[in-house]
């Protein structure tokens, strides 16, 4: 019964370490921020949603342009990395510690109702889904790009 205690307790503490350093080498809001990335925190607030807006305008126009959306919602923490090469938008999902999670290749991105989504996309999904804000938000945004 103690060799079984014991052996719990070495796992437990080897795991517990383990996770621990996951979390000391995830991507933080500060490091999203310093790099200029669209920022979804904890209650769905969007940050720097004026680059995503370019990005989406960037495509529309037919101009090479990258945007990086960083989630950081219940816990967990996804980092989005778009780039538009002229003809096709190339998306790769990673956690927060940088494992690459996901790719596609969509054939654009519509802005629409309060969504931003990539669409025409290969895999198991045809549009993927990026940000969710109010309409209101992204017409002020728009408006504060014109300025």
């Amino acid at each position: 019964m103690r060799r079984m205690t014991f052996m719990f307790l070495t796992g437990s503490l080897l795991f517990a370490g383990c996770s621990n350093t996951e979390q000391a080498d995830a991507y933080t809001v500060k490091e999203a921020t310093d790099n200029g990335d669209t920022i979804v925190d904890e209650e769905g607030e969007v940050t720097n949603l004026d680059k995503l807006l370019r990005f989406v305008d960037g495509v529309e126009e037919k101009k090479e342009s990258e945007v990086t959306v960083s989630n950081f919602f219940n816990n967990q923490i996804s980092v989005n990395e778009i780039a538009y090469d002229g003809s096709k938008v190339n998306y790769v999902l990673k956690t927060g510690a940088g494992e690459e999670k996901r790719s596609a290749v969509c054939d654009g991105i519509e802005e629409r109702s309060g969504f931003i989504s990539l669409k025409g996309c290969d895999g198991e999904e045809d549009s993927i889904g990026l940000v969710q804000v109010s309409e209101y938000k992204i017409n002020k945004a728009r408006a504060s790009m014109k300025e």
